[in-house]
């Protein structure tokens, strides 16, 4: 009998779910968060969620949650006790226990005596690209996030993997978080220019497009005017989105005010934003190395593969990564931690996404292929028809090259001009530019 591993990611406008067993078999699901709103919300949704998978609750052996939504660290322990308890109510095996920023894992009474150590744990990301890096045998890496709220980005050398660092000393040496996500609001500063704002949309209105009520531009709106991302297929189509509320906004608060275009204001604002983080990525790695040529760049969270490539291109890196799993990379880092803590249990070397993997799909030569959409690339404004691919349809070592667009029910990868892409015997999206 296969024995399961629970983790949970309670972002600040998604929240993922991953329960994995033994054999490396793999279950994902993306959430809005409602840890806002109910507790009972989020216990029915983990329930259905096992259902799914077609798993007993009793054969869940541990439980791990890591909070990043913003919220007083003393509530985040009273949601995560409450949590707990309508859980154990519920017939859950055992207490769950929640992921610090030291690598730690810690009941919730423990917790409770220093609570900012479990707020927003980086350590997710940084065992992902440990994991993947060594998968991969890649030892050198540039891992970049980029989720609702925020963006982290870490390096990995052949000298960090080889050091005796603490995870403490990893994450302040070679981590960065940064206050850029995809729900992040965009405004125009003193100059005139699109800008990211330092608040981010809530989980409650989020981006415009969401149609919950917000009506200020956001780096989603940006890409959904581009192209980038399906309209019906985000979060398995669980949330329509809505484009000609995305154009309205970015119409009123960036195209009017400046006198251009809604695409042309959309493409100044994705285009600043992988500016910016290349920037940060220049900064990040300038004291370990000089020339990122023999650096692999390996992209997460759901708005990362959409601008990975673009990043990886302004900062001189040739290969990039889009892993299995890509969308939920914290909560893939929270078993990772587990895995570290538990010396009864390792985690598989390769991980399978359960009931994903469709290579039956067929529409006209390429099995792969979904259909085609205008998308928006270059700064002439001029749209390519984009050829659309299905991730779950792509076999192992099938090729295809750019300009194109792979969907997945977590993350869209947006692959650029004289990008080459490669899927691995570890259902790893391999991506090479030239």
């Amino acid at each position: 009998m296969s024995r399961y591993r629970f983790s949970i990611d309670l972002g600040e406008t998604f929240t993922d779910f991953v329960i994995l067993d033994d054999t490396g078999r793999l279950s994902i699901k993306k959430i809005p968060t409602t840890i806002h709103d109910s507790i009972h919300n989020l216990v029915e949704d983990l329930r259905y969620f096992v259902m799914e998978c077609k798993i007993e609750i009793a054969d869940i052996e541990a439980l791990v949650v890591g909070i990043s939504v913003q919220m007083p660290p003393d509530r985040a322990i009273n949601c995560a006790r409450d949590l707990e308890q309508q859980l154990l109510a519920a017939g859950w095996p055992s207490p769950l226990q929640l992921v610090t920023n030291h690598g730690q894992l810690l009941r919730i009474h423990e917790a409770a005596e220093n609570p900012e150590a479990i707020m927003s744990p980086r350590i997710g990301g940084l065992m992902t690209g440990r994991y993947f890096g060594e998968q991969m045998e890649q030892k050198n890496l540039v891992v970049l996030r980029i989720g609702g709220a925020s963006a982290f980005l870490s390096l990995q050398t052949e000298l960090s993997a080889r050091s005796m660092d603490t995870l403490d000393q990893s994450l302040e040496k070679y981590g960065l978080s940064l206050p850029i996500g995809g729900n992040s609001y965009i405004g125009l500063n003193d100059k005139g220019e699109p800008v990211l704002q330092p608040e981010h949309a809530t989980p409650g209105p989020g981006p415009a497009c969401f149609d919950r009520g917000g009506d200020l531009p956001t780096l989603t709106d940006a890409d959904l005017v581009l192209g980038y991302l399906n309209k019906d297929y985000f979060l398995y189509g669980a949330i329509p989105l809505k484009i000609e509320l995305a154009k309205k906004a970015i119409l009123k608060h960036l195209a009017t005010p400046l006198n251009i275009s809604v695409e042309e204001a959309a493409m100044r604002v994705s285009s600043g934003v992988d500016a910016t983080i290349a920037d940060h990525i220049r900064k990040l790695t300038g004291a370990h190395t000089r020339n990122l040529e023999s650096y692999s760049l390996l992209a997460f969270g759901g708005a990362g593969p959409v601008h990975a490539c673009e990043i990886a291109r302004l900062v001189g890196i040739s290969q990039m990564v889009v892993p299995v799993g890509a969308g939920v990379s914290s909560a893939l880092g929270y078993l990772l931690v587990l895995s570290e803590n538990d010396p009864d249990w390792q985690i598989p070397k390769a991980m399978q996404r359960a009931g994903y993997y469709n290579p039956t799909r067929r529409l006209g030569d390429f099995y792969a292929l979904k259909g085609y959409r205008s998308v928006y690339y270059e700064k002439d404004l001029t749209p390519c028809g984009c050829p659309i691919y299905d991730r779950a349809g792509i076999r192992s070592d099938d090729t295809l090259s750019g300009p194109a667009i792979i969907e997945g029910p977590e993350t869209t990868v947006v692959m650029r001009e004289k990008s080459y892409a490669r899927m691995d015997a570890f259902r790893n999206l391999r991506i090479s530019m030239r």
